[in-house]
Protein backbone atom coordinates (compact mmCIF):
# COMPACT_ATOMS: atom_id res chain seq x y z
CA UNK A 1 0.00 0.00 0.00
CA UNK A 2 2.85 2.34 0.53
CA UNK A 3 3.46 2.47 -3.74
CA UNK A 4 -0.24 3.94 -3.58
CA UNK A 5 -0.36 7.62 -4.06
CA UNK A 6 -1.82 9.43 -1.18
CA UNK A 7 -4.13 12.52 -0.76
CA UNK A 8 -3.75 15.43 1.87
CA UNK A 9 -7.53 16.04 3.10
CA UNK A 10 -7.38 19.53 4.39
CA UNK A 11 -10.62 21.47 4.81
CA UNK A 12 -13.79 21.93 6.67
CA UNK A 13 -17.55 20.62 6.11
CA UNK A 14 -19.25 23.84 8.09
CA UNK A 15 -19.59 26.10 4.75
CA UNK A 16 -22.85 23.95 3.34
CA UNK A 17 -25.07 22.13 4.41
CA UNK A 18 -24.18 18.96 1.69
CA UNK A 19 -20.66 18.88 3.30
CA UNK A 20 -20.62 15.87 5.56
CA UNK A 21 -22.12 14.08 3.26
CA UNK A 22 -19.77 14.58 0.54
CA UNK A 23 -16.80 14.11 2.91
CA UNK A 24 -18.19 10.36 3.66
CA UNK A 25 -18.84 9.66 -0.06
CA UNK A 26 -15.48 11.20 -0.97
CA UNK A 27 -13.83 9.25 1.54
CA UNK A 28 -15.40 5.81 0.82
CA UNK A 29 -14.80 6.59 -3.43
CA UNK A 30 -11.19 7.11 -2.31
CA UNK A 31 -10.50 4.13 -0.58
CA UNK A 32 -12.46 2.14 -3.80
CA UNK A 33 -9.60 4.14 -5.85
CA UNK A 34 -6.78 3.09 -4.13
CA UNK A 35 -5.69 5.84 -2.71
CA UNK A 36 -4.20 6.72 0.73
CA UNK A 37 -4.89 9.67 2.65
CA UNK A 38 -3.07 12.08 4.22
CA UNK A 39 -4.87 13.60 7.42
CA UNK A 40 -4.31 15.95 10.12
CA UNK A 41 -6.82 16.08 12.78
CA UNK A 42 -10.01 14.60 14.24
CA UNK A 43 -11.62 17.18 15.03
CA UNK A 44 -15.76 17.06 13.95
CA UNK A 45 -15.85 20.32 12.34
CA UNK A 46 -12.77 19.48 10.10
CA UNK A 47 -13.08 17.75 6.87
CA UNK A 48 -10.72 14.74 7.78
CA UNK A 49 -13.01 12.86 10.32
CA UNK A 50 -15.62 12.61 7.84
CA UNK A 51 -13.38 11.64 5.04
CA UNK A 52 -11.92 9.20 7.65
CA UNK A 53 -15.07 7.52 8.57
CA UNK A 54 -16.43 7.10 4.87
CA UNK A 55 -12.72 5.64 3.86
CA UNK A 56 -12.66 2.91 6.59
CA UNK A 57 -16.64 2.50 6.40
CA UNK A 58 -15.95 1.43 2.71
CA UNK A 59 -14.67 -1.74 3.59
CA UNK A 60 -11.74 -1.58 1.20
CA UNK A 61 -9.07 0.33 2.83
CA UNK A 62 -5.84 -1.28 3.36
CA UNK A 63 -3.40 -1.29 6.50
CA UNK A 64 -1.64 1.59 7.17
CA UNK A 65 -3.55 3.74 4.25
CA UNK A 66 -4.61 6.38 6.52
CA UNK A 67 -1.36 8.21 7.47
CA UNK A 68 -2.08 10.69 10.28
CA UNK A 69 0.54 13.30 10.81
CA UNK A 70 0.65 15.17 14.10
CA UNK A 71 2.87 17.57 16.42
CA UNK A 72 4.42 15.02 18.84
CA UNK A 73 4.38 17.49 22.32
CA UNK A 74 0.04 17.93 21.25
CA UNK A 75 -2.99 16.22 21.36
CA UNK A 76 -3.16 13.19 19.37
CA UNK A 77 -5.95 13.12 17.06
CA UNK A 78 -8.57 10.21 18.47
CA UNK A 79 -10.37 8.70 15.49
CA UNK A 80 -13.25 6.22 16.33
CA UNK A 81 -12.41 3.93 13.60
CA UNK A 82 -9.20 3.62 15.03
CA UNK A 83 -10.25 0.96 18.16
CA UNK A 84 -12.45 -0.95 15.42
CA UNK A 85 -9.82 -0.45 12.71
CA UNK A 86 -6.34 0.01 14.11
CA UNK A 87 -4.28 -1.66 11.40
CA UNK A 88 -5.88 1.33 8.86
CA UNK A 89 -3.97 3.98 10.68
CA UNK A 90 -0.55 5.22 10.15
CA UNK A 91 1.15 7.21 13.09
CA UNK A 92 3.26 9.94 12.10
CA UNK A 93 4.09 12.23 14.71
CA UNK A 94 6.10 15.42 14.16
CA UNK A 95 8.68 16.70 15.83
CA UNK A 96 8.51 20.46 14.93
CA UNK A 97 7.81 23.07 17.16
CA UNK A 98 6.08 25.09 14.60
CA UNK A 99 3.06 23.03 13.97
CA UNK A 100 1.36 25.30 10.75
CA UNK A 101 5.00 24.73 8.92
CA UNK A 102 4.93 20.98 9.28
CA UNK A 103 1.07 21.21 7.73
CA UNK A 104 2.41 22.74 4.60
CA UNK A 105 5.88 20.89 4.18
CA UNK A 106 3.85 17.37 4.70
CA UNK A 107 2.56 18.32 1.34
CA UNK A 108 5.53 17.91 -0.39
CA UNK A 109 5.47 14.10 0.80
CA UNK A 110 1.53 14.19 -1.08
CA UNK A 111 0.67 13.00 -4.45
CA UNK A 112 -2.56 15.10 -4.63
CA UNK A 113 -4.92 17.32 -2.46
CA UNK A 114 -8.44 16.93 -1.75
CA UNK A 115 -9.54 20.70 -1.02
CA UNK A 116 -13.53 21.18 0.35
CA UNK A 117 -14.61 24.44 2.43
CA UNK A 118 -12.71 25.52 4.72
CA UNK A 119 -10.47 29.05 5.38
CA UNK A 120 -7.54 30.54 4.91
CA UNK A 121 -5.27 27.46 5.59
CA UNK A 122 -7.31 25.84 3.14
CA UNK A 123 -6.81 28.74 0.62
CA UNK A 124 -3.38 28.49 1.21
CA UNK A 125 -2.97 24.80 1.27
CA UNK A 126 -4.26 24.75 -2.50
CA UNK A 127 -2.15 27.22 -3.65
CA UNK A 128 1.29 25.56 -2.48
CA UNK A 129 -0.33 22.23 -3.77
CA UNK A 130 -0.52 24.51 -7.15
CA UNK A 131 2.72 25.44 -7.08
CA UNK A 132 3.98 21.69 -6.57
CA UNK A 133 2.13 20.54 -9.45
CA UNK A 134 0.15 18.05 -6.96
CA UNK A 135 -3.21 16.34 -8.42
CA UNK A 136 -6.22 18.35 -7.22
CA UNK A 137 -9.56 17.84 -5.79
CA UNK A 138 -11.27 20.89 -5.11
CA UNK A 139 -15.10 21.39 -4.66
CA UNK A 140 -16.44 24.55 -5.83
CA UNK A 141 -19.78 23.74 -5.28
CA UNK A 142 -19.72 22.89 -1.47
CA UNK A 143 -18.29 26.68 -1.11
CA UNK A 144 -15.47 27.95 1.68
CA UNK A 145 -11.67 28.86 0.17
CA UNK A 146 -11.93 25.68 -1.76
CA UNK A 147 -14.35 27.48 -4.13
CA UNK A 148 -11.42 30.30 -4.22
CA UNK A 149 -8.78 27.79 -4.97
CA UNK A 150 -10.69 26.55 -7.86
CA UNK A 151 -11.16 29.85 -9.27
CA UNK A 152 -7.40 30.13 -9.74
CA UNK A 153 -6.75 27.13 -12.05
CA UNK A 154 -5.77 27.51 -15.33
CA UNK A 155 -5.81 24.15 -17.57
CA UNK A 156 -2.47 23.85 -19.68
CA UNK A 157 -0.95 25.58 -16.77
CA UNK A 158 -1.85 23.46 -13.73
CA UNK A 159 -2.18 19.56 -14.05
CA UNK A 160 -6.43 19.83 -13.79
CA UNK A 161 -7.84 19.85 -17.71
CA UNK A 162 -10.89 22.37 -18.70
CA UNK A 163 -13.21 19.24 -18.46
CA UNK A 164 -11.79 17.97 -15.06
CA UNK A 165 -12.00 21.54 -14.00
CA UNK A 166 -15.38 21.92 -14.96
CA UNK A 167 -16.53 18.78 -13.16
CA UNK A 168 -15.17 20.75 -9.87
CA UNK A 169 -17.44 23.52 -10.35
CA UNK A 170 -20.62 21.67 -10.54
CA UNK A 171 -23.15 21.38 -7.79
CA UNK A 172 -22.34 18.19 -5.38
CA UNK A 173 -23.96 14.97 -6.39
CA UNK A 174 -23.69 11.83 -4.79
CA UNK A 175 -22.60 9.98 -7.74
CA UNK A 176 -20.21 12.55 -8.18
CA UNK A 177 -17.83 10.78 -5.71
CA UNK A 178 -16.37 7.97 -7.81
CA UNK A 179 -15.82 10.50 -11.00
CA UNK A 180 -13.90 12.52 -8.42
CA UNK A 181 -11.60 9.77 -7.11
CA UNK A 182 -10.71 8.76 -10.96
CA UNK A 183 -10.06 12.33 -11.19
CA UNK A 184 -7.33 12.29 -8.92
CA UNK A 185 -5.96 8.93 -9.99
CA UNK A 186 -6.18 10.64 -13.86
CA UNK A 187 -4.40 13.72 -12.86
CA UNK A 188 -1.43 11.69 -10.95
CA UNK A 189 -1.13 9.21 -14.01
CA UNK A 190 -0.80 11.96 -16.43
CA UNK A 191 2.01 13.83 -14.42
CA UNK A 192 3.57 10.65 -13.92
CA UNK A 193 3.73 10.49 -18.14
CA UNK A 194 4.60 13.45 -18.07
CA UNK A 195 7.76 13.10 -15.65
CA UNK A 196 8.49 10.20 -17.79
CA UNK A 197 8.72 12.32 -20.90
CA UNK A 198 10.67 14.62 -19.78
CA UNK A 199 13.31 12.09 -18.34
CA UNK A 200 13.18 10.69 -22.48
CA UNK A 201 13.52 14.07 -23.39
CA UNK A 202 16.46 14.60 -21.15
CA UNK A 203 17.80 11.45 -22.14
CA UNK A 204 17.69 12.16 -25.97
CA UNK A 205 19.21 15.56 -25.52
CA UNK A 206 22.25 14.18 -23.86
CA UNK A 207 22.39 11.92 -26.56
CA UNK A 208 22.65 14.20 -29.02
CA UNK A 209 24.72 16.56 -27.36
CA UNK A 210 27.11 13.37 -26.96
CA UNK A 211 27.12 12.21 -30.68
CA UNK A 212 27.49 15.88 -31.76
CA UNK A 213 30.56 15.98 -29.01
CA UNK A 214 31.84 13.50 -31.04
CA UNK A 215 31.44 14.68 -34.03
CA UNK A 216 33.41 17.60 -32.67
CA UNK A 217 36.34 15.64 -32.12
CA UNK A 218 36.53 13.59 -35.36
CA UNK A 219 36.49 17.30 -37.16
CA UNK A 220 39.02 18.60 -34.89
CA UNK A 221 41.14 15.53 -35.04
CA UNK A 222 41.17 15.52 -39.14
CA UNK A 223 41.82 19.23 -39.01
CA UNK A 224 44.85 18.96 -36.77
CA UNK A 225 46.63 15.08 -38.43
CA UNK A 226 46.74 17.76 -41.32
CA UNK A 227 49.91 19.27 -39.29
CA UNK A 228 52.23 16.31 -38.54
CA UNK A 229 50.83 14.48 -41.67
CA UNK A 230 52.70 18.26 -43.62
CA UNK A 231 55.78 18.73 -40.92
CA UNK A 232 56.89 15.00 -40.91
CA UNK A 233 56.24 13.78 -44.56
CA UNK A 234 59.44 15.85 -46.17
CA UNK A 235 59.07 14.70 -49.83
CA UNK A 236 55.08 14.89 -50.11
CA UNK A 237 54.01 15.45 -53.01
CA UNK A 238 52.79 19.46 -54.48
CA UNK A 239 48.97 18.52 -54.65
CA UNK A 240 49.00 16.60 -51.53
CA UNK A 241 50.31 20.08 -49.50
CA UNK A 242 47.66 22.20 -51.65
CA UNK A 243 45.08 19.94 -50.19
CA UNK A 244 45.62 19.87 -46.89
CA UNK A 245 46.78 23.16 -46.98
CA UNK A 246 43.07 24.42 -48.07
CA UNK A 247 41.33 21.65 -46.68
CA UNK A 248 42.85 22.08 -43.23
CA UNK A 249 40.59 24.76 -42.42
CA UNK A 250 37.36 23.48 -43.53
CA UNK A 251 37.48 20.97 -40.90
CA UNK A 252 39.06 23.10 -37.95
CA UNK A 253 35.71 25.54 -38.86
CA UNK A 254 33.56 22.79 -38.67
CA UNK A 255 34.87 21.53 -35.19
CA UNK A 256 35.19 24.70 -33.93
CA UNK A 257 31.52 25.60 -34.76
CA UNK A 258 30.47 22.26 -33.24
CA UNK A 259 32.32 22.72 -30.30
CA UNK A 260 30.25 26.36 -30.21
CA UNK A 261 27.08 24.61 -30.19
CA UNK A 262 27.53 21.68 -28.01
CA UNK A 263 29.22 24.09 -25.32
CA UNK A 264 25.69 26.28 -25.97
CA UNK A 265 23.21 23.35 -25.51
CA UNK A 266 24.85 22.10 -22.60
CA UNK A 267 24.71 25.87 -20.69
CA UNK A 268 21.36 27.04 -21.66
CA UNK A 269 19.60 22.79 -21.04
CA UNK A 270 17.72 22.96 -24.81
CA UNK A 271 17.15 20.19 -26.76
CA UNK A 272 19.86 19.72 -30.11
CA UNK A 273 17.92 18.87 -32.77
CA UNK A 274 19.75 16.83 -36.17
CA UNK A 275 18.30 20.31 -38.16
CA UNK A 276 20.15 22.68 -36.03
CA UNK A 277 23.76 20.67 -35.48
CA UNK A 278 24.11 19.70 -39.45
CA UNK A 279 23.23 23.49 -40.21
CA UNK A 280 25.68 24.72 -37.82
CA UNK A 281 28.38 22.46 -39.13
CA UNK A 282 27.86 23.51 -42.28
CA UNK A 283 27.86 27.33 -41.30
CA UNK A 284 31.04 26.70 -39.50
CA UNK A 285 32.73 24.62 -42.22
CA UNK A 286 32.09 27.39 -44.39
CA UNK A 287 33.35 30.54 -41.75
CA UNK A 288 36.57 28.13 -41.88
CA UNK A 289 37.01 27.35 -45.27
CA UNK A 290 36.49 31.32 -46.24
CA UNK A 291 38.80 32.20 -43.13
CA UNK A 292 41.99 30.04 -44.44
CA UNK A 293 41.39 31.23 -48.19
CA UNK A 294 41.80 34.94 -46.98
CA UNK A 295 44.86 34.26 -44.93
CA UNK A 296 45.86 31.32 -47.23
CA UNK A 297 45.57 33.68 -50.07
CA UNK A 298 47.51 36.60 -49.12
CA UNK A 299 50.28 34.51 -47.68
CA UNK A 300 50.89 33.07 -51.35
CA UNK A 301 50.36 35.79 -53.30
CA UNK A 302 53.08 37.72 -51.65
CA UNK A 303 55.89 34.87 -51.89
CA UNK A 304 56.79 33.38 -55.61
CA UNK A 305 57.75 29.74 -55.23
CA UNK A 306 60.73 28.59 -56.69
CA UNK A 307 61.82 25.44 -59.18
CA UNK A 308 58.76 25.49 -60.44
CA UNK A 309 56.80 24.86 -57.43
CA UNK A 310 53.08 25.73 -57.29
CA UNK A 311 53.59 26.66 -53.37
CA UNK A 312 57.18 26.88 -51.50
CA UNK A 313 57.20 23.35 -49.50
CA UNK A 314 58.37 24.60 -45.90
CA UNK A 315 56.49 27.60 -46.22
CA UNK A 316 53.03 25.54 -46.50
CA UNK A 317 54.43 23.35 -44.21
CA UNK A 318 53.89 26.42 -41.54
CA UNK A 319 50.32 27.89 -43.18
CA UNK A 320 48.82 24.25 -42.36
CA UNK A 321 49.46 25.14 -38.82
CA UNK A 322 48.07 28.70 -39.16
CA UNK A 323 45.24 27.64 -41.26
CA UNK A 324 44.43 24.91 -38.60
CA UNK A 325 44.09 27.58 -36.10
CA UNK A 326 42.53 30.25 -37.86
CA UNK A 327 39.72 27.58 -39.26
CA UNK A 328 38.62 26.54 -35.33
CA UNK A 329 38.82 29.92 -34.23
CA UNK A 330 36.29 31.33 -37.56
CA UNK A 331 34.07 28.24 -36.82
CA UNK A 332 34.33 29.07 -33.22
CA UNK A 333 33.14 32.63 -34.14
CA UNK A 334 31.20 32.05 -36.65
CA UNK A 335 28.49 34.68 -35.92
CA UNK A 336 30.86 37.28 -35.86
CA UNK A 337 32.95 35.86 -39.19
CA UNK A 338 29.17 36.55 -41.29
CA UNK A 339 28.80 39.17 -39.62
CA UNK A 340 32.01 40.71 -40.64
CA UNK A 341 31.61 39.53 -44.23
CA UNK A 342 28.40 40.27 -44.83
CA UNK A 343 29.20 44.11 -43.42
CA UNK A 344 32.88 44.35 -45.63
CA UNK A 345 32.71 46.67 -49.08
CA UNK A 346 34.13 43.93 -51.85
CA UNK A 347 33.86 46.91 -54.37
CA UNK A 348 35.22 50.20 -53.74
CA UNK A 349 32.31 52.52 -55.05
CA UNK A 350 32.95 55.90 -53.62
CA UNK A 351 34.03 57.35 -57.03
CA UNK A 352 30.56 56.59 -58.60
CA UNK A 353 28.80 57.87 -55.34
CA UNK A 354 30.49 61.23 -55.76
CA UNK A 355 29.94 61.58 -59.45
CA UNK A 356 26.08 61.25 -58.55
CA UNK A 357 26.44 64.22 -56.06
CA UNK A 358 25.31 67.48 -57.49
Amino acid sequence: MADNPIIAIVGNVKTHSDAPEAAEALGSALAKASLRILVYSSNADFLECRVVKGYVASHTAAKCSVQVRYPLHGAKPEFAEQHTHPDVFDWRPDPSPDWEVSFYQSLNDADGILLMGGGDSTKVAGVVAIGHGLAILTLAGLDGAAARVWERLRPGRDLPTADEISLMGRPWSADQASQFAGLLNDQIARKVYLAKLQSMTEARRLISVTWRAIVAVLFFVGAVACVPIALSWKDVPDSLLIWLLFFCPLLAGAAGSTVRLVFDTTRRGEALSPQSGTTTTALGLIAGGVAGLLFITAQLTTFTAANGHIVDPEQARKLILFGVLIGFVAGLTMDAVFRKLISSDVVDVSSIEAKKRP
